[in-house]
């Protein structure tokens, strides 16, 4: 807490697993520069009507420098939560059929600092992919 935090009446923000999730999938929608209504009608199917995790997540993002904030999110996440928040992280960018370079970049920042592998991420990439893939309806 540094001196003036009294006056300001600002306290530590923490995560908790949900709003740490909130909190990757709005820097992965938010890396091309422009957050449009799909991504936030994808946001909500995340967050389930838990209004206390966007506002947590958003606290936290106020108050901490991206892409600082991955550090934040990898510590609060066990394994088990780390490859599932990829999963829908991944998800999130390839929703468009189109994963833009930014996306790209805050993905890859992702996956490093969780520790998994491409080879983890390559059948999950693969079902994305085809999840995704409206051009062989054509």
């Amino acid at each position: 807490m540094g001196i003036f935090d009294r006056l300001t009446g600002s306290k530590p923000v923490t995560l908790n697993p949900k709003s740490a999730l909130v909190l990757s999938a709005i820097t992965v929608i938010a890396a091309d520069g422009v957050i449009d209504e799909a991504e936030l009608n994808d946001l909500a199917k995340i967050v389930r009507g838990d209004r206390a995790s966007i506002n947590n997540a958003m606290e936290v993002l106020k108050a901490n420098k991206f892409p600082g904030v991955i550090d934040m999110v990898a510590a609060t996440l066990d394994e088990k939560q780390k490859l599932a928040t990829l999963a829908i992280l991944c998800d999130l960018a390839m929703a468009d059929g189109i994963l833009a370079g930014e996306e790209k970049v805050v993905l890859s920042m992702y996956m490093e600092k969780f520790g998994i592998s491409e080879a983890a991420l390559k059948p999950i990439i693969e079902a994305i992919a085809l999840k995704n893939d409206f051009s062989i309806f054509s």
